[in-house]
């Protein structure tokens, strides 16, 4: 199978999200056959690299799409293909150094783009809508000089200005709220004070990436108080949810502990008001405050969510995985699953390779 290089001229930010989308989508079609994918700003173009029979069958590709076309589609060898990989590593190593570098403060911006259980209903939809997406935050991010860490279901991304954090959210924000089927996204914004451990960063940002799915707010933008600290910047930001940072601390501990006991089937609502020293009034409105949901919604939530990775990156049975997660009676936890996803645990995993699995759905 051959590699190609794939050029599109991009005259133009519409013209770049265009480009990005659709690759995304064939990430969807032909899974590791894509290789790469890099915009060319000095050459107004966005570059792929595809492995591929022949020219044809990536032509085939383009067929259904009316507002995209390839401008050169060239077969490269494994001299040309290193090439650019190794470059593109080299770039990769240059930005992930400068991240650690030491600076003030640094801003993690956590977007979730979409609703599990959309993607599961309705699989083709949901992709188009993530992928569109997805190029419209990549690119903001980096137009304001931000850092991506990851991308997948969610986008996490690091920046050095709280200024240009915010920036970027606001564009973000008021681009995706002028489309219909941006009920599902919401964004985070914890700022970090550097003081040397480093470890403490990257430690915070699996409970943040976590209490994206938990968090059933209205607000779409959940800012942590480091950040609400920072006036005037702050200022034109709406429907945002402030944390104080009495709030910031009992959130990322009650995560914590979910994390830590989840698998016990023992553990419950009591476990948690003790292990959080709080009564069981107290806990309930913390929660409902900060998340929108119950403690007990929160823990059967986080549950299933942990089940999904075991389905989807795993071979274990059903009744095993139910057992694994904390649920007493497989029948409940395939009820529980059901009504939140919409489809039953063994349908999952019987389609879990044409919903595009384990690469799109896990939970950090």
């Amino acid at each position: 199978m051959s590699v190609y290089l794939i050029q599109h001229i991009t005259n133009n930010n519409t013209a770049i999200n265009l480009a990005i989308s659709f690759y995304s989508k064939l990430q969807q079609i032909l899974l590791k056959k894509c290789i790469n994918c890099w915009i060319d700003h000095k050459k107004n173009s966005v570059f792929f690299l595809i492995k591929a029979p022949n020219k044809s069958s990536i032509q085939k590709l383009y067929y259904q799409s009316i507002n995209l076309h390839p401008y050169k589609i060239t077969s490269v060898n494994s001299h040309l293909v290193y090439a650019f990989l190794k470059s593109a590593q080299q770039l990769k190593a240059i930005q992930s150094k400068s991240f650690y570098e030491p600076q003030k403060y640094s801003v993690y911006f956590l977007a979730k783009i979409f609703n599990k259980k959309t993607l599961l209903v309705n699989k083709t939809r949901t992709c188009e809508a993530l992928s569109f997406k997805k190029a419209i935050i990549q690119n903001l991010i980096t137009s304001y000089k931000g850092y991506q860490i990851e991308a997948n279901e969610e986008i996490i991304a690091s920046f050095y200005s709280v200024k240009n954090a915010l920036g970027c959210t606001a564009s973000i924000l008021d681009k995706l709220n002028k489309r219909t089927d941006n009920s599902s996204t919401k964004i985070i914004l914890y700022t970090h004070l550097n003081n040397g451990k480093e470890n403490t960063s990257i430690q915070i940002t699996p409970k943040l990436t976590k209490l994206l799915y938990l968090i059933k707010k209205k607000e779409p933008l959940i800012v942590f108080s480091k950040t609400r600290n920072m006036p005037p910047l702050l200022s034109g930001l709406k429907k945002t949810y402030w944390l104080t940072p009495e709030k910031e601390s009992f959130i990322l501990s009650f995560i914590d502990i979910l994390s830590k006991n989840y698998q016990n089937p023992k553990f419950n609502v009591s476990s948690i008001c003790t292990l959080m020293m709080m009564s069981k009034t107290k806990l309930y409105r913390n929660c409902k405050d900060i998340t929108g949901k119950s403690i007990s919604q929160l823990l059967k939530d986080f549950r299933l969510l942990k089940s999904i990775d075991s389905i989807t990156m795993g071979s274990s049975a059903i009744n095993q995985i139910s057992t694994d997660v904390g649920f007493n009676s497989s029948s409940y936890f395939s009820n529980c699953f059901k009504k939140k996803f919409g489809m039953c645990p063994k349908e999952l995993s019987k389609q879990k390779y044409s919903l595009g699995f384990p690469h799109n759905i896990q939970l950090s």
